[in-house]
């Protein structure tokens, strides 16, 4: 399988790394919620939040690149949201960003407040993928008392969602190897309900045979990994730093 793994960067080396999964989780969580609920009328303090997952991703050393790209992939159903406030939202409202101030309508600012918010919390939690193993992470969830249910289904979409991705490829490629001419579109959409179909019930088959065969090797539900997650010395200091931060933005804005 040649598939980009959300976590390809998980097993570098970096402080940012070794930082136990539990308490990256509560921070990134904790952030995105003081994200989300800056005031529309404090945009520019979104400069000082974005400082937290850019030193993250600095620190863990994952290409500005590869950010982009994640964010951009996820971006189309937040930005037709953002549009339509500016399709319906037209009042006008005085705006002042230093030298900078005028009247613009609010839609535009609403759009922009979207954005910005989407685009900070996106790459923490690029930065929280990037720099923890898949597994760990479900670890820290089922320690921090996430359901049992929601975690193992996670583990089980991770892991299986590139085999469906590789039968899908194989089945293109092999009505793209038998098809000759091309079909009408009603056609085509016949025959791509009957390949979705025939996906589907494949499936089901290869889910019932990997429950019996992890029911036969004593699997009972519980996320086990290689690493202990315990507290140490960075974490500390993590912690610390977190608690510092998040309180001079609550204070200041």
């Amino acid at each position: 399988m040649h598939h980009a793994h959300i976590d390809k960067y998980a097993n570098q080396s970096s402080h940012v790394h070794k930082i136990d999964a539990r308490l990256k989780l509560l921070a990134v969580v904790l952030f995105t919620v003081l994200t989300v609920t800056v005031s529309i009328n404090k945009l520019p303090s979104l400069a000082w939040y974005a400082l937290f997952p850019f030193l993250l991703l600095v620190i863990g050393r994952i290409p500005i690149k590869f950010v982009l790209k994640q964010v951009i992939l996820v971006s189309p159903v937040i930005l037709v949201f953002g549009f339509s406030c500016v399709i319906f939202e037209r009042e006008p409202v005085y705006v002042s960003f230093g030298p900078f101030s005028g009247e613009i309508a609010l839609g535009w600012v609403r759009f922009l407040s979207i954005a910005c918010k989407f685009t900070i919390s996106a790459a923490a939690l690029i930065a929280l993928v990037s720099t923890t193993r898949f597994y760990d992470l479900l670890a820290a969830m089922q320690k921090l008392g996430v359901p049992k249910m929601l975690v193992l289904q996670l583990g089980f979409l991770y892991r299986y969602i590139f085999l469906l991705i590789d039968k899908a490829g194989r089945m293109m490629r092999a009505r793209s190897a038998r098809k000759l001419c091309t079909f009408g579109f009603l056609y085509e959409l016949r025959l791509a309900g009957s390949m979705i179909g025939s996906m589907f019930v494949s499936s089901i088959d290869m889910a019932e045979r990997a429950g019996i065969a992890m029911e036969a090797r004593g699997f009972t539900g519980t996320v086990h990994t290689l690493n202990t997650l315990r507290l140490k010395a960075v974490d500390a200091v993590f912690g610390f730093l977190v608690i510092v931060y998040f309180s001079l933005l609550l204070v200041i804005f």
